[in-house]
């Protein structure tokens, strides 16, 4: 017994050790990486949630000598962070499903090949774990999550689910895309209430769960912008994302339900300046292909080049106060043109979405390149064939409810994504560790060399 325990943390300490090693090499050899969006981050801007800014902030002060030395410490610790992910998932799921440590290796090899594909495939100059974006930690956040919400499936403990509780606030206060993981935990309560019969209690723990994880959240905001910002309130600017899919989509006669003709003049003048550098829908290809490239490509020239810009000298030149009471203005005129608008193009905003969609699921597991799209095909149909001959054989088992689980998290995930921005890679590669690995444990299950419990 004390043998195989002991054997048991040698394999532990392997694969720590490996992960480590790996993450920290990139983080010594590319250092903190400066990106496009750091430095609203670094600067605490009041369109950014408020936990990253605020990590990085408290490594400002630690280490206070007036350089930027705390950035490379911010890096080093998300590559720390980003090692211990990949490991805590590698090991929670050899030790549940009782794998040999050459394939625990195998399942490690896949986030920290996901990592070396956003370093060179993707042509970045780094790897998100030492990038100063909230990817940064969000990532290996979301790793950790899918372990202890894996778990609470599995053994429904109440340190699983508190766990899965305190890491969607975390992430939700990172970044608003993981929202998802809240969708997510009311998902795996249904399923744990309907499992064990007890549907009354689940509801009860879901409404407790999500009110306290919005409540904690929304709390965190208001003391934080106030603390920065000096007036109470939470972060600015989502609005914006809707904004863009608006002016992407529509036409000039519809900015003509906008009532206030100071704003509608200035609707039209932002969507002239679109519509002549051939960023809005009409004039993309006619294929998907083309649709979605030309989306991505003139997403951000319409938003941070054009629209943002114009809507804040609206706003600075008709209203006064203080840079709060500013931005909430420019929030208030953003969602004026968004309610005049969006019911007369909702139509053509849903294509965009289903274009989206599809490409999102390309990024989640590959690059949107020709070549590689009819790869994605083949590779989610033996995914899925794998997962029905599962299903039909009634085989319930951890690796089917981990596989399933991966699915709900691509769609969820892909779907919020689609609704308000094109699908690049930095937006769904959240999922793409997970997929490969439950794509290789449905294999090694479906094969005769996996080991019966």
């Amino acid at each position: 017994m004390k043998s195989a325990f002991s054997r048991q943390t040698r394999y532990s300490i392997a694969l720590l050790a490996t992960s480590l090693l790996f993450y920290g090499f990139f983080a010594i050899y590319d250092g903190a990486v400066i990106c496009v969006d750091s430095p609203s981050y670094i600067n605490m801007h009041i369109s950014r949630e408020p936990l990253y800014p605020i990590f990085l902030s408290v490594l400002r002060h630690i280490f206070s000598d007036g350089t930027d030395f705390y950035l490379t410490i911010a890096a080093f610790l998300q590559s720390i962070l980003a090692a211990f992910a990949a490991f805590i998932l590698t090991d929670y799921l050899r030790k549940e499903l009782k794998l040999s440590l050459m394939i625990s290796y195998i399942i490690l090899a896949f986030p920290l090949a996901t990592s070396l594909l956003c370093r060179f495939a993707a042509k970045r100059s780094s790897m998100y774990s030492n990038s100063i974006l909230t990817e940064g930690i969000a990532c290996s956040l979301f790793l950790i999550f899918f372990r202890y919400l894996f778990e609470y499936c599995c053994h429904q403990t109440k340190k699983s689910l508190i766990m899965s509780g305190l890491l969607s606030f975390v992430m939700i206060a990172t970044r608003k895309q993981m929202y998802l993981t809240l969708f997510l935990l009311v998902i795996c309560i249904l399923f744990v209430s309907l499992k064990s019969h007890c549907l009354k209690k689940g509801i009860l723990t879901l409404i407790l769960c999500t009110f306290s994880i919005l409540a904690c959240n929304f709390a965190l905001e208001n003391v934080y912008v106030y603390a920065v910002h000096g007036s109470a309130g939470t972060h600015s600017s989502d609005n914006r994302f809707l904004a863009t899919m608006v002016f992407y989509t529509a036409e000039k006669e519809d900015f003509q339900h906008i009532e206030d003709e100071n704003l509608r003049i200035l609707s039209e003048e932002i969507y002239d300046i679109c519509d002549t550098s051939g960023y809005v829908k009409h004039s993309a290809g006619k294929g998907w292909y083309d649709r979605v490239t030309h989306f991505g490509d003139y997403y951000d020239c319409i938003q941070i080049d054009t629209m943002w810009p114009a809507i804040e000298r609206y706003v600075n030149d008709h209203y006064t106060g203080d840079s709060v009471t500013l931005e909430k203005q420019v929030d208030a005129v953003t969602n004026e043109i968004i309610g005049a608008v969006l019911p007369h193009v909702w139509t053509k905003v849903l294509a965009t979405f289903a274009d989206n969609f599809l490409s999102g699921l390309i990024t989640t597991v590959a690059q949107r390149r020709p070549i590689l799209i009819l790869y994605t095909v083949f590779i989610y149909f033996i995914y899925m064939a794998l997962l029905l001959i599962q299903i039909i054989k009634k085989k319930f088992s951890p690796i089917l409810l981990f596989s399933i689980l991966t699915l709900f998290s691509i769609v969820i995930n892909v779907s919020i994504v689609s609704a308000v921005i094109f699908c690049q890679t930095r937006y769904t590669i959240y999922n793409m560790p997970l997929f490969y690995i439950s794509l290789f444990l449905l294999i090694l299950q479906s094969s005769r060399f996996f080991p019966k419990s």
